[in-house]
């Protein structure tokens, strides 16, 4: 599961294959406290992306910021030195 910049990786020690956002609430078993804590997290991770895309509805945050490549290679070296 990811949340904005951060990658939560987490797993019920009991249920490892348990994953909130394909089995929901009713894949829970037996009421496990593990599994209910990463079905909450998943629920406020859904909550804080929609207030964000209520709150500035341009924000893209799928596109990563671009970085322009320098002219030079600043680790290769130059056979002719300045």
């Amino acid at each position: 599961m990811k949340i904005r910049a951060r990658k939560f990786d987490g797993r019920c020690a009991r249920h490892k294959n348990y994953s909130p956002a394909v089995d929901g609430f009713s894949g829970i078993r037996g009421g496990c406290a593990r599994c209910n804590l990463l079905f909450e997290i998943w629920e406020a991770s859904l909550r804080l992306n929609a207030l964000i895309r209520k709150f500035d509805p341009n924000h893209d945050d799928l596109e990563r910021p671009v970085e322009k490549a320098p002219v030079v290679d600043p680790r290769q070296m130059s056979l002719i030195a300045e």
